[in-house]
């Protein structure tokens, strides 16, 4: 009986959301934990499986810019020190996980290992190759989809940049088929689930968020899709300094469509409108709302007359540049705590870019609208007394409508 024989099929690799090498089942790379070279170069082969890594590959990846007059002595400590921790870990004493040749190491492919990267990537060829009823390639989405339970490894090396973008590829394209086919049959809870499972793994994603904020105000629940609305465009402004795109901005202002209903009860009417809870500060909205309160009060302005001044607060650094993200989230954080604690029920503020807000102030003169920055600078320095940033206030009176007209004519 060939002695490989009682081995192969026992042995299962997870390199999908963790790292962990299992023989029936027992995890046994618990020890791979401790070191980063030891858990990097069996992943390493693993990747390459399907070829002998030459012992200079292996040296110059975990032994970046240094020399050694015996580099195939280092690597044989290293390997021998991998044997012994999968070992420690449970594994057999006589379990071939790698094979030694000349001058190179290699995965044992004998071992018929099940790769969890090998099974989605098969996955998604099949359903590359076409030829799958509609319910046949539902299922195999679904299947697809369950299978990617995590990014690939760590991302910590270069080497690992590449698999890891083309497999997140790969199963963002099935979240978004998937969702694509859920929404023709109106498998709506479905749909949430998924997106749900796909935003734990990447929050970022713009079309798993769209999915997701569509289902849900499908599902008539717009309170949740607004609230991941929120949550989406303080995540982008955040972490990548950018707006979310057109079309989910088209598709907050369609929620309060979906919101409304026939109603024949004006105080049920007023009861939907008014505030829940009584806040106190500035009404934050976001800024296709602001736009829509600036016309309005422009209009009033130009039938009533009255005051009303406009508000732009800037974050940059010391050099009069947008300082850079981890700095810019904290200080945006704090400047609109700061703006709320200062400002009146009455005003209205929004972000209108990633270090930018925007006010509308009512009923202020020029000078008690300077006084309103100064206060929010003021308070700003207490809740962030150390932030490497400088914010400015400008500020400029509102146009009446009727002036807007006039002066466009001119033009």
């Amino acid at each position: 009986m060939d002695e490989l024989e009682k081995y192969r099929g026992r042995v299962s690799v997870r390199m999908l959301g963790e790292f962990s090498i299992a023989v029936d089942g027992k995890t046994v790379s618990e020890q791979l934990r401790r070191s980063k070279k030891l858990r990097g170069v069996v992943q390493y082969l693993l990747l390459n499986a399907d070829r002998p890594v030459p012992h200079t590959e292996l040296y110059e990846t975990f032994w970046p810019g240094e020399s050694s007059q015996n580099p195939r002595a280092a690597l044989k400590t290293l390997m021998h020190r991998l044997r012994a921790a999968l070992v420690q870990g449970g594994a057999p004493d006589d379990l071939p996980f790698f094979l030694v040749q000349q001058g190179s190491y290699q995965w044992n492919l004998g071992l018929k290992a099940q790769m969890d990267i090998e099974t989605f990537e098969a996955a998604c060829q099949r359903l590359h190759g076409g030829g799958l009823a509609r319910e046949e390639r539902l299922e195999l989405l679904r299947t697809a989809a369950s299978l990617y339970r995590g990014r690939f490894l760590d991302s910590s090396e270069i080497w690992m940049l590449p698999p890891a973008a083309h497999l997140h590829g790969q199963y963002l394209s099935v979240v978004g088929e998937l969702c694509g086919l859920l929404q023709e049959d109106e498998q709506y809870d479905e749909i949430i689930a998924v997106c749900r499972e796909a935003l734990q793994i990447d929050e970022l994603d713009e079309a798993a968020n769209y999915a997701l904020i569509l289902a849900l105000t499908a599902c008539g629940r717009t309170q949740e899709a607004m609230a991941q609305y929120s949550r989406i465009t303080d995540l982008y402004y955040d972490d990548m300094g950018v707006q979310v795109s057109d079309e989910l901005r088209a598709l907050y202002r369609k929620i309060a469509e979906v919101e409304q209903a026939t109603e024949l009860d004006i105080d049920g009417v007023r009861g939907k409108l008014e505030e829940r809870e009584a806040q106190g500060g500035a009404y934050v909205c976001e800024y296709g709302i602001f736009e829509d309160i600036y016309r309005i009060e422009a209009r009033c302005l130009a039938r009533y007359g009255g005051r009303m001044f406009l508000a732009l607060l800037t974050v940059t650094d010391a050099y009069c540049q947008m300082p850079e993200q981890r700095v810019l989230g904290k200080a945006m954080e704090r400047l609109l705590e700061a703006s709320c604690a200062s400002l009146r029920r009455c005003d209205v503020i929004a972000r209108y870019s990633p270090s930018q807000y925007v006010l509308l102030l009512p009923t202020v003169t020029y000078e008690t609208g300077q006084m309103v920055l100064e206060r929010i600078r003021r308070a700003f320095r207490r809740l962030y007394p150390k932030a490497p940033v400088v914010i400015s206030g400008k500020l400029r009176p509102l146009r009446p409508c009727e002036e807007q007209t006039e002066n466009e004519l001119e033009e």
